[in-house]
């Protein structure tokens, strides 16, 4: 075992005694803006959901994670597990202490095999010679009560015609019963693919299949493919992305990057897209993932890389999003929270509602349009078939400030809106999860009050704070 202790490179294995706990002082001293039912660092950052499997009676969900402060740091991996997503548990960490690893665990998935766990992660490391970063595909055994036995690398190099940015293996066994993994890669002219693998199991050498190709992508400008997850959902070949690099727009591909997903038929190694779209339309969202062996729960990352928020100064940043089950319809993804609420009350959107900043809130708009204003400043809008969220009165830092406060996305005929808010987040599903927009926001001492444009009555319902 290597302890690490490098500036931000720095292990959990380096750190002084009291040091988290000092950190967490900090944390706690955060009134205002840390959730009560979304997964969220004790300490430090989260980034990227990882690992995510269903062991067959337990979910095991990972997460990035730099323990010291609000910043991209030397990445280990958290590790929740639960039964019922409301009350969760400890696994043992991936924490980097070997030579695979010794920049970081950086992002990828998990497979279950022969009765254990089996996370494929990339190792960043450093040359020593010239700092130049070489990644590695590693594995990390877990058994089910999520003891870890084993790691060990399986590819040390980027393959030829490739950079150093290959990275974030999603594996998954095919019916045949070799492993595969899809692995997030740049060409040496600077443009983003997704990469193949295949093993006949884990004592074997990773063979390169070749690219995986998503036919009507645009990939102009694109400079990066991370988090690619490859699965089949309602008899359709699904494959998630997050592409670096695609220009922004007015309506869609509005933040600095992208969480997408392609709906088709997969030919070979050539997806055969019957839909493209992004997955969410607010303005935090990255990096998501599916559970293995679940009827296909999701997960995302809510934040965005090098985006700093007001929590920074508590020493904490980001969460996941709340699970999401989600399904093919009509030639398109929806989502569907997973979460546990108290009783629906009827009650009318004008003036105080008691806890509203920890609510669900269930509305029938009626394809009409509406204005509503939470907390005095932050806006959702329905008009001409265009759902606005408006985030500019709210406190924001130069980097957020530098995508502009407003995300839109259209929905033609709009009947259902859920809201779920967590002090600080707010997840809008619009029409039972055809589109959905997820989102920060920093009100410090609100009131939880709300107006609306016209008289409405919605259902309201407190959301149980998870225990972990």
């Amino acid at each position: 075992m290597h302890i690490f202790n490098n500036g931000k490179y720095k292990s959990l294995h380096a750190q002084a005694e009291g040091e988290l706990n000092a950190i967490h002082e900090t944390v706690l001293s955060d009134h205002d803006f840390y959730p009560t039912y979304h997964l969220a660092p004790k300490t430090g950052l989260f980034n990227d959901p990882n690992g995510l499997i269903f062991d067959g009676e337990k979910y095991h969900i990972f997460a990035q994670w730099f323990p010291y402060d609000a910043m991209h740091g030397m990445k280990h991996w958290e590790h929740f597990i639960t039964r019922d997503f409301q009350t969760f548990e400890k696994g043992d960490l991936l924490i980097p202490d070997e030579l695979f690893e010794s920049h970081g665990c950086y992002s990828g998935g998990a497979i279950l095999w022969k009765d254990h766990i089996v996370a494929f992660y990339t190792g960043n490391t450093r040359r020593p010679s010239d700092n130049e970063r070489v990644p590695h595909q590693n594995i990390a055994i877990f058994d089910k009560a999520g003891k870890l036995l084993e790691k060990r690398c399986i590819i040390d190099q980027a393959p030829k015609g490739y950079t150093e940015h290959v990275r974030d293996p999603k594996p998954f066994v095919t019916q045949e019963g070799k492993i595969r993994f899809v692995l997030g890669a740049q060409h040496e002219n600077l443009t983003g693919t997704c990469l193949v693998y295949e093993m006949d199991d884990l004592n074997s050498t990773p063979r390169l299949l070749g690219e995986l190709a998503v036919q009507d992508f645009n990939n102009s400008h694109v400079f990066m493919w991370e988090c690619p997850d490859l699965f089949q959902l309602g008899g359709k070949d699904v494959f998630v992305w997050s592409p670096q690099g695609k220009l922004r727009e007015e309506t869609q591909f509005q933040n600095n990057y992208h969480a997408t997903y392609a709906l088709g038929k997969l030919d070979g190694n050539c997806l055969k897209a019957e839909h493209i779209e992004e997955l969410d339309y607010g303005f935090d969202f990255y990096a998501p993932q599916t559970v293995q062996n679940s009827d296909r729960i999701l997960f995302g990352w809510i934040g965005l890389p090098d985006l700093t928020y007001p929590t920074d100064k508590y020493k904490w940043h980001s969460t996941l999003t709340i699970p999401r089950q989600i399904s093919v319809e009509n030639g398109v993804i929806k989502q569907r929270p997973i979460v546990k609420t108290g009783e629906l009350q009827a009650v009318e959107l004008q003036g105080e509602i008691a806890n509203l900043d920890t609510s669900y809130l269930q509305i029938n708009v009626r394809n009409q349009p509406l204005e509503l204003t939470f907390f005095g400043k932050l806006k959702f809008c329905y008009q001409n078939d265009m759902v606005t969220l408006d985030r500019s009165a709210t406190e924001q830092t130069d980097l957020m400030k530098q995508f502009n406060g407003i995300r839109h996305v259209k929905v033609g005929k709009l009947d259902k809106v859920e809201i779920f808010f967590d002090r600080s987040i707010i997840e809008i599903f619009l029409n039972d999860g055809e589109k959905v927009m997820t989102s920060r926001f920093f009100i410090s001492n609100r009131e939880n009050v709300v107006a609306s444009s016209r008289p409405i009555v919605a259902q309201v319902a407190p959301v149980k704070p998870i225990i972990f």
